[in-house]
């Protein structure tokens, strides 16, 4: 089964910047921030089971370690589909004021708390020149003139100081709290693990001895960190696996919940309905 980790050579290309139009786009997760704006379409997106509806105009933000996927849901009509897609390591983000907070770690912040800030509204980003900043991003990556890295680290630099501005219009404070890291290391993440051994018996004591910490250290600082239990994010995860299957192959039930780590085809759907609210027949039904 395929791993949803996508890879990423942030030393080397710590940002990327390009225009697309394809229908689907499979779960995946990965260590950069995504952003997608909707110039022309409808595109159902979503991230760590919560979902989301953008129409032109809108825009989303996948940030790291969020299993994400988007579909165009207009496929069958002759409505026209394009949208701009900005990913960058957040230690690209500039500003050197002194004293003032730095976007990394707000960033950071928003990623590491339980909250739905991944969709940006048309309406709320209707005084920002958004979609000039993705055309300009996009355009120094294709020409790569002198200087295009500073340009357009400053540019997703003004589109993040932007969200900031709008998030913290809706009321969401930053946490003073300093926040690290404590499952991934040079030689070892946990979330990675768990993408590469879905399909296996995850030991969650063996997740925690690989990362240093006693069991219910570990089963705590995971479920604050990522917001659900350390067995609820591998059910998670094998539903992903699993609805890629669904949706792209004619497979059986029971292929697909002996092949993503399930014990048997009960099992599958139960969880199935449990994380997606709706059955896996039915899902595929919806194709």
């Amino acid at each position: 089964m395929d791993e949803l980790f996508e890879y990423s050579d942030s030393l080397n290309s710590p940002f990327e910047a390009f225009s697309g139009d394809w229908k689907m786009v499979k779960p995946h997760w990965h260590y950069f921030t995504e952003m997608v704006y909707l110039v022309k379409g409808k595109l159902y997106a979503e991230v760590d089971s919560k979902q989301f509806t953008l129409t032109a105009g809108d825009m989303i933000i996948f940030h790291p370690r969020q299993i994400h996927s988007f579909a165009d849901y207009m496929e069958k009509n002759e409505e026209e589909l394009l949208f701009y897609v900005i990913k960058f390591d957040d230690m690209i983000l500039t500003n050197t004021t002194p004293g003032s907070p730095k976007l990394p770690k707000l960033l950071d912040n928003i990623n590491r708390q339980n909250e739905a800030l991944n969709l940006i509204t048309a309406d709320e980003l209707k005084y920002n020149p958004v979609k000039m900043y993705f055309e300009h991003c996009q355009w120094e990556v294709e020409h790569k003139e002198f200087g295009y890295d500073i340009k357009v680290a400053c540019t997703i630099s003004l589109i993040i100081t932007e969200l900031m501005r709008i998030w913290m219009r809706r009321g969401f404070k930053f946490s003073t709290k300093a926040t690290f890291d404590q499952f991934s290391s040079k030689d070892f993440s946990v979330l990675e693990y768990i993408d590469q051994h879905s399909a296996e018996n995850i030991s969650v004591e063996k997740l925690a001895s690989k990362c240093g910490m006693c069991y219910s250290n570990f089963a705590k600082q995971f479920k604050t960190q990522y917001g659900r239990t350390c067995k609820e994010y591998i059910e998670f995860v094998r539903i992903c696996k699993a609805d890629t299957l669904l949706l792209y192959t004619d497979k059986t039930l029971d292929y697909i919940s002996q092949e993503t780590g399930f014990t048997d085809a009960s099992h599958f759907i139960r969880t199935y309905k449990k994380i997606k609210g709706t059955t896996p027949k039915q899902r595929r039904a919806q194709k």
